[in-house]
C-alpha cells in the first residue's frame, strides 16, 4: 500500500491551517510527526481519515482518491476513550461490535491477543483497575482490531510518565514488528520520533508544511543503547535545530 498526501491546504474561519503539505508512506513503514503546538498535526489526520474535507490537495491510497471518505484507516486519539462502564473486553471490541462485522471471530481474535498486549487475566475487568500503560495498550489494541492497513496514532503515550513512556516505545516497536502495519504518528518528543520511526516529518507553526523530511538510520531492531550513538546525536541535533529555528 502506497499512501501519498499531495498539495494539502485548509483553513478553519478563513483562517489558514494547513498550507501545502506533502507526504508519503510506504507499505510497513513507521512514520512520525513532530511540530509546534496547534501546528495542525491532529487536523491532518482528520482530513487523512474523511473526518474533514481539505480545502485543496488530494489524498490517495494505491492511487485512489479518499477525500471525505471513512472506513480506510484506524486512529487513535491522544487519550485513551475507553468506556468505564464496559469491561476491557468489551472496549477492544466497539469496532467490529458497530460494524457488525464477524464479531465471534473479533472475540476469539482479541482473546489471543491479550497476553501480548499484556492484558492477560484483565478481558473481565473494568477500566478503573488498569494503569495508565495498560489503559493504553488497550485502546491500542482496540485500534489494531481494527483491521485497517494504516494506523494513526495521535500521541498515544503522551500522558504517561517517563518510564512507563519508555517500556511502551519497545513494546509497540515489538507488536508493530510483528503486525506489520503502516503507521503515522504524532509525537512532541524528538527521542520517540527518532526511536520509534523509519522516517520523520518536521512541520512547521501554522498555517503548517513540510520543513523537514529525514530518514532515521538506525538499525531495527531498535535498542536503547542506540541512543547514544553518533548517528542517533547528529539526527538529534539536525532535527532540534529545524524546530528551534521556528522560534
Amino acid at each position: 500500500m502506497e499512501i501519498n498526501i499531495c498539495n494539502l491546504h485548509h483553513s478553519f474561519d478563513g483562517e489558514p491551517v494547513i498550507k501545502g503539505v506533502n507526504l508519503s508512506l510506504q507499505k510497513g513503514e513507521f512514520v512520525s510527526l513532530i511540530g509546534p503546538s496547534g501546528c495542525g498535526k491532529s487536523t491532518l489526520f482528520n482530513l487523512i481519515t474523511g473526518l474533514e474535507i481539505p480545502e485543496e490537495g488530494e489524498i490517495s491510497f494505491n492511487g485512489v482518491n479518499v477525500i471525505g471518505k471513512r472506513g480506510h484507516s484506524s486512529y487513535m486519539m491522544q487519550k485513551d476513550l475507553l468506556f468505564p462502564w464496559k469491561t476491557v473486553l468489551e472496549n477492544v471490541l466497539l469496532g467490529p461490535k458497530i460494524t457488525r462485522h464477524q464479531t465471534e471471530q473479533a472475540k476469539e481474535e482479541a482473546l489471543s491477543l491479550f497476553p501480548l498486549f499484556g492484558l492477560e487475566e484483565y478481558e473481565h475487568h473494568y477500566p478503573g483497575v488498569l494503569s495508565g500503560g495498560m489503559k493504553q495498550r488497550a485502546a491500542l489494541l482496540r485500534t489494531f482490531l481494527h483491521k485497517k492497513e494504516l494506523m494513526l496514532l495521535d500521541e498515544p503515550f503522551g500522558a504517561l510518565d517517563a518510564l512507563t513512556r519508555e517500556k511502551m516505545h519497545s513494546w509497540l516497536l515489538q507488536i508493530w514488528s510483528q503486525m506489520q502495519r503502516t503507521v503515522l504518528f504524532i509525537t512532541h518528543s524528538i527521542d520517540e520520533a527518532i526511536f520509534l520511526s523509519d522516517r520523520i516529518y518536521v512541520l512547521g507553526p501554522r498555517p503548517t508544511e513540510v520543513i523537514l523530511e529525514v530518514k532515521v538510520p538506525l538499525p531495527r531492531p531498535r535498542k536503547k543503547e542506540m541512543t547514544v550513538t553518533h548517528e542517533y546525536v547528529e539526527l538529534k541535533r539536525q532535527l532540534m535545530n529545524a524546530l528551534y529555528e521556528m522560534n
